[in-house]
């Protein structure tokens, strides 16, 4: 076990008191793939292990992943994890279950396929006390060092992780980009204070389609709390190696989001109008130029500083990470990314899912 940055436990003793107590919760579904190393990764924290435990809420799963996790359990001799159930099967359920059963002062979010450093939790309480907010995370970050050097298999993969992170493709995102440090409208994932929770609630259940994250941190915010992003503070993920795959990651976000601006009447950012004006604009003009010729132009002239911009930002990156190849992918990415989210967001304008139809992977 690695020693625990000392400015943390000098800052803890000068108070008198011990390092907070930190429950970790993870909600899992068929995760057999993932869980065992994600598991060994919570286990491995610098954070001193006699101060957090571990809460894996399975939903139910039906591909060995709840027998992974009694095997590590049992095995490994760890009373540190435990597994809970979730009959509801959905991610918000699992968290309530997590929050209703932790210990914690306070609760840090770790989902099975994110890969997190050894210092993770270290760092999430630290900025969490440091800075006073009530939510605080970091920086989501595609695996791209790893991707570099496999080849032409991985093109669309490295492609979908550099658009992920890049201004064109998510806007002003500071969980995606990890430019600068502070307050902001949402982080990813998430260490709460548990009073928080006391205080706005817990993660709604009720809502069909919604983004879980950015409920919460609206609520926080709306409740005169701050939700903090610091910007070493990174978990690394694997991107979509497919198309196919992006569309229906992005087409879900897209839902999700119009289900938070149903719920509450607002957007909690400019980037998030970007691609439903730029759509409405370019099939209302479509449509309109069978009638006149000047909606037409207006088509021509809206596709074409899209698509102009889709290209000198993926010329610009297919240079810098010196793959020619990403000239004729990034372009697909971009607009598959776009296009996705902006049908997503109007299709769950206009229907009535049920709860949790978009939360599968």
């Amino acid at each position: 076990m690695l020693v625990l940055d000392v400015r943390l436990m000098v800052r803890e003793n000068i108070r008198g008191r011990q390092l907070p107590f930190v429950s970790v919760i993870v909600p899992v579904r068929n995760e057999q793939n993932s869980i065992r190393e994600c598991l060994q990764r919570l286990l491995d924290q610098t954070y001193p292990s006699d101060r957090f435990e571990v809460l894996a809420i399975d939903g139910m799963s039906e591909d060995g992943t709840r027998e992974i996790v009694q095997a590590f359990i049992c095995g490994n001799g760890h009373p540190t994890v435990r597994l809970l159930d979730n009959p509801k099967k959905q991610r918000s359920p699992a968290l309530n279950v997590g929050i209703r059963h932790a210990t914690g002062e306070v609760i840090v979010r770790v989902d099975a396929r994110t890969i997190i450093p050894h210092d993770y939790v270290e760092k999430c309480v630290r900025t969490l006390l440091e800075t006073g907010a009530d939510n605080v995370g970091g920086v989501q970050k595609p695996i791209i060092d790893k991707l570099k050097n496999r080849g032409n298999s991985s093109q669309t993969q490295f492609a979908v992780g550099l658009a992920m992170s890049h201004f064109f493709g998510i806007g002003n995102a500071q969980f995606r980009l990890g430019k600068q440090s502070g307050y902001v409208d949402t982080v990813y994932l998430g260490c709460f204070k548990r009073e928080t929770f006391d205080k706005v609630g817990l993660f709604d259940e009720d809502s069909a389609v919604i983004g879980e994250d950015t409920d919460m941190n609206y609520r926080i915010r709306k409740a005169g709390g701050k939700v903090y992003l610091d910007k070493d503070i990174v978990a690394y993920y694997c991107p979509r190696d497919n198309l196919k795959d992006l569309w229906r990651l992005y087409f879900r976000y897209g839902g999700a989001r119009a289900g938070n601006f149903l719920k509450t009447g607002k957007f909690t950012s400019w980037r998030q109008l970007v691609p439903l004006f730029f759509l409405t604009a370019l099939v209302v003009s479509a449509i309109a130029s069978l009638l006149s010729v000047g909606f037409l132009w207006l088509f021509i002239s809206l596709a074409s500083v899209y698509l102009a911009a889709d290209f000198v930002v993926s010329a610009h990156l297919s240079i810098k990470h010196a793959r020619p190849g990403l000239l004729f992918v990034l372009p697909l990415v971009f607009g598959c990314m776009h296009c996705a989210w902006a049908t997503g967001f109007f299709r769950r304008l206009f229907q009535q899912p049920k709860p949790g139809e978009y939360w599968g992977h």
